[in-house]
């Protein structure tokens, strides 16, 4: 029977129907629809409630009809988690990482439901940061965890997998009245309609093994959809295959598994960052040499130091040959560092002395000596 409420006042019990059908899919999806003759209808309205089996669902269409001379009333109706897409149940911001359950309550806060069952327990994140309805947000959070939506009244279950495990057997003419089954490459399922001499309790989620020798049907799959008459379950439409996630579904995984990446990329630059520091603790460098010039009498070089930082600093040594001309001895003269070790900021020269501000506000004062040629042959801090 269908019970139907006003808010929380039983208004009718409907106990005959003319039709009636349910669908329910993994995907979430929960409807029911069913037909009266319109004096059994008088006092339906939208917004109403419509309990079916413990199941609420809200009334959201109501068509008037003659049928021959019969006047009928056809109801349509959707499972009471749909008004989660109500604009006043929107939201924008959403930022949460820990136990699934408790996410769960988190993202229902505010609504009219609550976590009830969820079987998985290691630590999950979900962000959101733009508007969405809560419905769409409650989907999004349900494929992060790789779940299947469960409703038990006002609580929202979720499932690592719904249904039976085992394969329940849906075999043989004794039970099986009539089969129809089609095939879809496009979505990779079948669909089966089949009637039962006997009843059978199928549920959606349930594995099922299906056996009707004389269309050649021999097949273990799973119920992805299912479609009967609660008042009438000898017939019932089963559409089974693999369960495929939605589009946003999809989406989500991939950013979940792009976190883990940017995650394991940072460890990895934690791990260089310590290593480097270690490097530098032990006092280990890289030198490189930068620009080396030979003259008559000394050879000058600019270094390039790297030990965290980059430094450079300039060295000259004085050097001796044999006959050939070949170098027999190098003999370190000079190495001054202290101006190409600090950022200058300012420079001013004079005829013997130039003045130097560094970028951190230090100064100096160098005098420097000249060859007949101008170049500077020696440099002295005063």
């Amino acid at each position: 029977m269908i019970e139907i409420y006003a808010g929380n006042t039983l208004i009718q019990t409907i106990r005959k129907v003319m039709s009636a059908n349910v669908r329910e899919t993994l995907e979430g999806e929960f409807t029911l629809s069913f037909t009266v003759l319109a004096k059994s209808a008088l006092a339906l309205k939208t917004k109403q409630l419509a309990k079916l089996n413990d199941q609420y669902f809200e009334i959201v269409q109501i068509a008037k009809s003659l049928q021959g001379s019969l006047p009928v009333c056809s109801v349509t109706c959707e499972h009471v988690s749909y008004i989660l897409n109500d604009e006043i149940f929107n939201i924008n911001a959403f930022d949460f990482t820990g136990d699934p359950a408790a996410g769960l309550n988190q993202l229902l806060s505010g609504t009219p439901f609550s976590a009830g069952t969820v079987d998985f327990t290691d630590s999950c994140t979900m962000k959101i940061n733009q508007e969405v309805s809560r419905r769409a947000a409650l989907m999004q959070y349900i494929a992060i965890l790789g779940g299947e939506i469960e409703y038990n009244g006002y609580l929202i279950n979720i499932r690592k997998h719904r249904g039976s495990m085992e394969y329940q057997p849906v075999t043989g003419s004794k039970n099986v009245t009539n089969v129809s089954v089609s095939h879809d490459s496009r979505e990779n399922a079948s669909s089966y309609n089949i009637s039962f001499f006997k009843l059978l309790n199928l549920a959606v989620g349930d594995n099922v093994h299906i056996v009707f020798k004389p269309l050649g049907i021999d097949v273990k799959t799973r119920i992805i959809s299912l479609e009967y008459n609660p008042f009438y379950r000898y017939n019932i439409q089963v559409e089974v295959g693999r369960y495929k996630p939605s589009i946003s579904d999809t989406f989500y995984r991939i950013e979940n598994s792009m976190n883990k990446v940017e995650s394991s990329l940072n460890d990895v630059g934690s791990s260089v960052d310590g290593l480097k520091y270690q490097m530098d603790q032990l006092g280990v460098s890289y030198t490189i040499v930068k620009n080396l010039t030979v003259d008559a009498s000394f050879i000058n070089v600019t270094y390039e130091v790297e030990k965290g930082d980059t430094h450079q600093y300039h060295a000259k040594y004085s050097y001796a040959t044999d006959g050939s001309g070949r170098i027999t001895s190098i003999t370190l003269e000079d190495i001054f560092s202290e101006l190409l070790l600090k950022e200058v900021s300012t420079l001013l020269v004079d005829a013997a002395r130039f003045e130097i501000t560094y970028a951190d506000g230090e100064t100096a004062s160098y005098n420097y000596t000249t060859d007949s040629s101008g170049r500077i042959t020696g440099i002295e801090k005063v």
